[in-house]
């Protein structure tokens, strides 16, 4: 058996699958910036309807603050009517103190009413900024999702054409390291055929690698694993 050839396909197929799991990568990504421009656009909408929220609360206290002083334009006018009629001083005193007590409450009333129609006016303000945000952003969202799905349909592609030639790859392997690969693979090892380094250690598990096998590795003598189950191979 040509342990050498077989070690060069071992490394090929392991470049074709480093290949996939890059593909993989990248799509996850991808998805990823698409709900992060998703996520943007649900933040945004949730905001305005945070201020719309605050802008009724605004008006219904401005509104509230209106029908406050209008009882008291109510209460001065019926005030001032019965100042006519009155047959004591005492009486005349104590309306026109009513009165301006009523006229200072309405004026801190009415002052409140235009403190909360500048407030309003800031809040819809806000609110109008906001929704040109969320327009940009959707914009934004749409014009990136379609590059994104494009993007992930071309590494659809890529991994296929990869994974035929996996297939053949793996096709042209020795039964049994084929299969001893695969079961690497399934174990959750990403890399089954590893570097032996010039540190005499193992690129897949970073341990050190026994002498013994590593001199069997550099003769090349048959295929040699580590002692994490790797295949072992040194760059040229």
């Amino acid at each position: 058996m040509d342990f050498t050839e077989t070690l060069k396909k071992l490394v090929e197929l392991q470049a074709t699958d480093s290949g996939l799991d890059e593909l993989e990568r990248l799509k996850k990504k991808f998805h990823q910036e698409a709900a992060a421009l998703e996520a943007t656009v649900h933040g945004l909408k949730g905001r305005i309807q945070e201020e719309k929220k605050a802008l009724e609360d605004l008006v219904k206290q401005r509104k509230g603050l209106e029908i406050e002083a209008g009882a008291m334009e109510s209460k001065i006018s019926k005030y001032l009517g019965q100042q006519n009629e009155v047959k004591s001083n005492e009486q005349f005193a104590a309306l026109k103190q009513e009165i301006e007590k009523s006229r200072e409450e309405k004026a801190k009333a009415e002052e409140r009413v235009l403190e909360f129609l500048f407030k309003e006016d800031e809040q819809k303000a806000r609110t109008q900024k906001l929704n040109q945000d969320l327009a940009q952003a959707e914009k934004k969202t749409i014009e990136g999702k379609n590059d994104i799905l494009q993007k992930v349909s071309d590494c659809d592609k890529a991994a296929q054409e990869k994974k035929g030639e996996r297939q053949k790859q793996l096709a042209g392997l020795p039964e049994d390291f084929a299969q001893g690969y695969e079961q690497l693979r399934n174990s959750g090892k990403k890399i089954a055929v590893a570097e032996a380094r010039e540190d005499h250690t193992c690129s897949g598990c970073h341990m050190n690698i026994p002498p013994q096998i590593l001199n069997e590795v550099r003769k090349g003598i048959a295929l040699q694993r580590c002692t994490c189950g790797r295949y072992l191979y040194i760059k040229d």
